[in-house]
């Protein structure tokens, strides 16, 4: 009963950060049936997962109050229907113009992403520096990405366990053939296979290159 009620009073300090934005210690009191003690208390095992952070305000008399709001982790804890809304405008786009506009839109994406990783992946470096480069890159973008070390000296790997792009890449082909060819141009050779694809139902979008 004593985790229930720890685990619901750490539910409601989340929500109410997401309705009021921000709250000192005693904001936060004032909705909660408990100590202040009690209110941080959550408060530091929330910032030491990273779902929250703070800032201080100093005042005109007395100390300094610290304010709390949701980090963008915290903020991942509630639902949202983002790729729903994407997905539907891509329809909307695809019955309108036709699979040429919906194609030509992932084509510009990947354009630009070519330029972003184009300064962070230099075509000097070796074929597995550029590998892990490009592991680093992904990773910064939510991809869960991972450099695969087989101790093979013809053959690189690496892995990305996250697909932030899964619900549209379920729906169009499109946003996969463009990723592969993203990575063949900023690796810099035509010898990448996509081996596993989270889209297609594995449980990673694993890629091997051939040096």
């Amino acid at each position: 009963m004593e985790m229930v009620k720890e685990m619901s009073t750490r539910q409601a300090v989340l929500e109410l950060l997401k309705k009021k934005k921000e709250l000192s210690v005693s904001g936060l009191k004032e909705h909660l049936d408990i100590t202040e003690m009690a209110v941080r208390k959550h408060l530091v095992k929330l910032e030491g997962e990273h779902l929250i952070t703070s800032r201080t305000v100093r005042q005109p008399m007395g100390r300094p109050v610290i304010f709390y709001s949701l980090s963008k982790e915290g903020e991942k804890m509630f639902p949202n229907n983002y790729d729903t809304i994407i997905v539907e405008i891509l329809r909307d786009v695809h019955d309108s113009m036709g699979e040429e506009a919906i194609d030509k839109l992932f084509e510009n994406r990947e354009q630009r992403m070519r330029k972003k990783y184009g300064r962070r992946i230099y075509q000097e470096d070796s074929l597995e520096q550029k590998v892990k480069d490009l592991v680093d890159v992904q990773n910064e973008s939510g991809y869960m990405a991972e450099f695969i070390d087989h101790h093979d000296e013809n053959t690189l790997s690496f892995a990305q366990y996250n697909c932030p792009i899964k619900a549209i890449a379920d729906q169009y082909d499109k946003p996969c053939q463009c990723e592969l060819q993203l990575f063949k141009d900023v690796l810099g050779t035509d010898q990448v296979e996509r081996v596993e694809c989270i889209a297609k139902g594995g449980n990673s979008c694993k890629y091997t290159i051939t040096k």
